[in-house]
């Protein structure tokens, strides 16, 4: 009897306990003082920062607290804020006005090169996750490095097709030639605006080309706008959008080849060739920003130039006067040497957004862009002028996918192409800035991977 008194006691000890602890309040988060201090870019001349605003959330709670009074002390952006102890995720962003110095040699003053000032915009940003704030005898500081980048940081070059395909009779057949954008973030982005480039060196010739920028910018040769006022091209989380060199059927033509009659954009231009350029009627046109080209557009069919995505950050005609690059270098070959003057445009390093490098392994002498753009190269064919590269493309890899290489008849010819074994499936793309890393080569272009499914 007393066991089971002794138990029932003890039962609703349990409870009032139980009780008790179910109506005592949780202990609020101790309330601190914690610093966000921002270096600077360190590749760019004289930054001028605005509108920079830091944002913490606090992983448990998911409540967000922000810091938007950051004030420059000894070289860096700080700015104090009060919040809740814990761990946060911090996220900034901002803008950015900065300078850039670009030496002139055609143009002397007092035997000295000129050198030309543009004031350029970008964006800034910076992120950390797992940052621990607590409570301390004095405030603890939280240190960012800010990095600049376009606001569509999320489009990147999925594939490329620059081989062309060859005719039943084996000749070069290159208006079916395309490259795709896609969307690796994880919302609606819009391509409006966006620049397709071209690079004007060619990775298989290289020269001590004077003065050299390529840490400040891209030498392009080609620049093709998308148009749009903001909201016009909307790009799915996944999705890529094709720009075709011609936007048609053209199996009707070649029937090696495929059908482009579905891409999104083509690259028309009013040339004074006498064949002339095709403007397919419902396809719309990207805009020409390249002052005075008077030519018809191809890609490269062996792959020696580099290509990248663009956001100019100027209007068409500011950046058509503007932002012309003047260098020289010396020709040689063998006893024949001549002096070279060149005057082209340049497109800032901080305006692009994704860059590829495309060589040809036999003949590789050097990379077109900056390491932060792009540190390696990818490629169709192993030898210059290799007669297997046709109807091959670059493609990007993404996550979860197998590539295969594959037996197939290429143009009516035994051949090998890497082949996409989850062709079809979604998948984030890798990008490291690295295409030797980032990319498969000698690939089975998307469209004829179509065209063999019937897709």
């Amino acid at each position: 009897m007393k066991k089971n008194i002794h138990l029932a006691l003890m039962v609703v000890v349990v409870l009032l306990c139980s009780c008790v602890n179910d109506e005592m309040p949780e202990q609020e988060a101790r309330m601190v003082k914690h610093t966000i201090s921002l270096t600077m870019p360190y590749d760019v001349q004289d930054p001028k920062p605005s509108n920079v605003r830091a944002e913490l959330t606090n992983i448990q709670t998911k409540k967000t607290y922000e810091a938007t009074h950051f004030k420059m002390s000894g070289g860096m952006l700080t700015d104090e804020i009060s919040l809740p102890e814990g761990l946060y995720s911090v996220k900034v962003d901002g803008n950015l006005t900065y300078k850039m110095e670009i030496v002139d040699p055609t143009k002397k003053t007092n035997k000295k090169n000129a050198v030309k000032t543009r004031t350029l915009k970008a964006t800034l940003k910076a992120t950390r996750e797992n940052v621990r704030i607590k409570a301390s005898d004095s405030v603890e500081d939280t240190r960012l490095a800010l990095n600049v980048y376009s606001a569509n940081e999320g489009f990147l070059i999925t594939e490329i097709y620059f081989t062309g395909s060859t005719t039943p009779d084996g000749y070069m057949y290159t208006d079916d030639q395309y490259i795709k954008f896609g969307n690796n973030s994880d919302t609606v982005m819009y391509a409006d605006g966006l620049a397709f480039i071209e690079t004007f060196f060619t990775s298989d010739d290289l020269h001590d080309y004077q003065p050299n920028i390529m840490d400040k910018a891209m030498t392009i040769v080609t620049i093709y706008v998308i148009p749009g006022s903001g909201k016009d091209v909307p790009v799915k989380p996944g999705e890529e959008i094709t720009i075709a060199i011609t936007a048609e059927d053209h199996t009707l033509i070649n029937p090696n080849s495929i059908d482009l009659s579905k891409a999104d954009f083509e690259i028309y231009d009013s040339c004074t060739h006498p064949e002339g350029d095709h403007d397919v009627p419902g396809v719309p046109n990207l805009d020409n920003w390249y002052g005075g080209f008077e030519g018809c557009f191809v890609f490269h069919t062996r792959g020696v130039k580099s290509y990248g995505i663009a956001r100019p950050m100027v209007d068409k005609k500011t950046y058509m006067t503007q932002f012309r690059y003047h260098f020289g270098y010396i020709f040689r070959q063998g006893d024949f040497v001549v002096p070279m003057n060149e005057y082209e445009y340049y497109m800032p390093n901080e305006w692009v957004l994704d860059a590829v490098n495309l060589s040809v392994p036999a003949a590789h002498e050097w990379l077109l862009t900056s390491p932060r753009l792009d540190k390696g190269y990818t490629y169709c064919g192993h030898v210059d002028f290799d007669e297997t590269r046709y109807t091959h493309a670059v493609i990007r890899k993404r996550v979860g996918h197998k590539y295969v290489e594959e037996s197939a008849i290429i143009n009516n010819v035994p051949g090998t192409w890497m082949v996409d074994q989850n062709f079809g499936e979604k998948g984030k793309w890798i990008d490291t800035n690295n295409s030797t890393e980032d990319f498969v080569p000698n690939a089975q272009p998307s469209y004829f991977a179509k065209k063999l499914r019937n897709l």
